[in-house]
């Protein structure tokens, strides 16, 4: 070998993403799913959250934007909220969500929360809380009157309870039965009764435990964290993506103690990977299946804790809470799905949803809910951890733990990237219906906007589309030259001069997008206002 090849050769060695990080790693190369020669779309909204639509690019790259952290939304402000806290046996205090623990609820134009205090009653019962907001942003801790708490039910608390801790929630419309209308999952953690527990609602608040529970025993199919996604209409049954648990989950290649298989915590002697289980009633689960677990490609000490998920038009979006076992500290990647059991990446090497700085509230982890789409924004409330994830002194000091929220404009995680090159972006044959074309874009910041249509400056931006036939052949009237030139911000009406869409109609065709300076988000063919 050369000096160039072994310099080549050696320096992926030293990459924090491990040994094995070699794009040629794999001694058997796996095939991609095809993508169908025709995709009829319709007149659904489309994201490039992956790369099925795109056939071709050039000098693009993918943009994902930072989600603004809006800060503190629920903290221990309330004496229940604080009971006993030592009692846990680890040194936090406060309140945390970690799991599908919010939702907006349609009928009622409520945003709704059922969250856990790190605190401790008689017995290590252990108090869940329910909060609700109309704005999303101002929190409200409603006195249900239903719990005896020194005395007083005048309290936000729904009951407390040794056995389970329920930490997901989801309002289910399709159920006939009223008394299931909200149904909640979590952890049973008795000694010969521990395993995923459910319990069900008419109406958020009164709750009743499954007699049945554990619904899942722990053993193979979990080991901890059942993680809800709900009611996947896709596949038309209930999806929940738990820990598994020996012999299903990835073994340890370690030296060290591991704790026997008969412990309620069955982490032990295994990396933390995800599984997935669907039921039609909610109760009786199928056999888990691996989804995700750590590979060559990730940090040697990365672990998949746990993961959240929503459904967003075609897309699955996932969100991964990633445990960095060096610093027991998290950080959350964004991920996709076409039919959520096969996920992509989106970046793997850049976290979507960061810890903060030292000092911050979220400096240690953070364990975020799945994303909810309301109004002009995606909300995203999560756990956030000022702390490491662990019992042991850290430099990051006492774990205190709030709730928070973290925003983006909706149907921005994803973008295509030009910068003042024009950048072009092809995609596959398209079926479509609708009489007009909608563009969802971004335009860069100019150092100074020329204010012309006609004499752009050489930062500013510009979008123009083409039709062109599903072989990629010209479409009289629709080409780039006789686009409009669309710059600004947020969704607008592409048009051609002198054309419009009906020469393509009941046709296959491509969309070619030539754009500089600018982000591009998605499109939508949609009926004539």
């Amino acid at each position: 070998m050369d000096r160039r090849k072994f310099l080549v050769a050696t320096s992926g060695a030293v990459t924090a993403t491990g040994l094995a990080a070699a794009a040629d790693s794999r001694l058997i190369t796996p095939i991609q799913t095809p993508v169908p020669g025709i995709i009829d779309i319709g007149g659904t909204r489309q994201q490039f959250l992956d790369d099925d639509l795109i056939a071709s690019r050039s000098r693009v790259s993918r943009f994902t934007p930072r989600p603004k952290k809006e800060g503190v939304v629920i903290a221990a402000d309330q004496p229940w909220e604080l009971e006993n806290a030592q009692v846990g046996g680890y040194p936090f205090t406060g309140v945390q969500i970690s799991g599908q623990a919010v939702l907006f609820d349609e009928d009622d134009q409520l945003f709704k929360m059922w969250y856990n205090p790190w605190a401790f009653f008689n017995d290590r019962r252990r108090p869940w809380c329910y909060a609700v907001s109309k704005d999303g942003l101002r929190w409200e801790k409603p006195r249900l009157g239903l719990y005896d708490f020194h005395g007083s039910r005048e309290n936000n608390i729904l009951w407390a309870i040794s056995g389970a801790k329920y930490f997901n929630v989801m309002k289910d419309p399709r159920d006939p039965d009223p008394r299931r209308r909200y149904k909640a999952m979590g952890e049973n953690e008795v000694r010969g009764q521990s395993g995923a527990a459910v319990a069900f609602s008419p109406d958020g608040i009164h709750w009743t435990e499954h007699p049945g529970n554990p619904v899942v025993r722990k053993g193979r199919d979990i080991a901890d964290s059942p993680m809800l996604f709900g009611w996947d209409d896709r596949i038309q049954k209930y999806v929940y993506y738990p820990r598994p648990g020996p012999p299903l989950a990835t073994r340890l290649n370690a030296r060290g103690y591991h704790e026997a298989p008969d412990r309620v915590n069955l982490n032990e002697g295994q990396l933390r990977t995800i599984g997935y289980s669907t039921s039609d009633d909610f109760v009786n689960w199928s056999p888990t299946k691996i989804m995700l677990a750590p590979d060559e490609h990730d940090r040697v000490d990365f672990q998949y804790y746990q993961m959240t998920a929503t459904r967003d038009g075609d897309h699955y979006v996932g969100l991964m809470h990633m445990l960095q076992s060096h610093e027991q500290t998290f950080d959350v990647y964004l991920m996709t799905s076409r039919d959520g059991f096969h996920w992509n990446w989106v970046d793997r090497n850049i976290p979507f949803l960061r810890r903060g700085e030292i000092g911050d509230i979220d400096d240690g982890y953070l364990t975020p809910s799945g994303p909810i789409v309301h109004g002009d924004r995606t909300w995203i409330y999560y756990g956030a951890y000022a702390g490491a994830h662990s019992a042991e002194p850290s430099p990051l000091g006492i774990s205190t733990m709030t709730i928070a929220l973290a925003t983006l404009p909706v149907n921005r995680y994803v973008g295509i990237l030009a910068g003042p090159d024009v950048g072009t972006v092809v995609t596959r044959p398209l079926k479509f219906s609708g009489g007009k074309l909608r563009i969802d874009f971004d335009a860069s910041l100019p150092g100074k906007a020329s204010g012309s249509l006609t004499q752009r400056k050489f930062d500013e931006a510009e979008v123009r589309v083409a039709i062109v036939d599903q072989w990629g052949g010209a479409i009289s009237g629709l080409g780039i030259e006789q686009s409009k030139i669309m710059f600004g911000h947020g969704v607008q009406d592409a048009s051609w001069e002198g054309a419009n869409l009906s020469s393509a109609q009941g046709k296959p065709i491509r969309l070619r997008f030539e754009f500089r300076n600018a982000a591009l988000y998605g499109f939508q063919f949609v009926e004539h206002p």
